[in-house]
């Protein structure tokens, strides 16, 4: 499968951390996709109902509702529940990675011992398969 740039594929980034969140969107922006950014657990749902994205990066500590409560409200909503969530966090115990596994992400990167590119390749794949 080959990830085609201009096929317009939206990725909705929720990440709080200002700066993580402007590497994660030039880097997506610049390899083909159309960013959507949100800060607030709270306003994933109806932006996710809304804008339709391809593919989600969550964190999972961000204010408002936490990253294990987007991603239950997301797969349990009949809109939403095949958009791949990849959860994209600092919290590295086994008991995280299986919660946001069995609430139904499809893949957990580790902040520090994840390269971007990982990501990005990750998530072309998804939107592509």
């Amino acid at each position: 499968m080959i990830f085609r740039k201009n096929k317009g594929y939206k990725a909705l980034i929720v990440e709080d951390d200002a700066l993580l969140s402007g590497v994660l969107t030039k880097t997506f922006a610049e390899n083909g996709f159309k960013v959507i950014g949100v800060e607030n657990g709270l306003d994933v749902l109806d932006i996710a109902k809304k804008q339709k994205p391809d593919i989600i990066l969550l964190d999972l500590i961000i204010p408002g509702l936490d990253g294990f409560g987007v991603l239950k409200q997301l797969k349990n909503d009949k809109d939403t529940k095949d958009i791949p969530v990849v959860v994209i966090s600092n919290l590295d115990g086994e008991a995280d990675v299986k919660s946001a596994k069995v609430l139904g992400a499809d893949e957990y990167f580790i902040k520090a011992n994840t390269k971007l590119k990982k990501i990005l390749k990750f998530a072309q794949y998804k939107v592509v398969k």
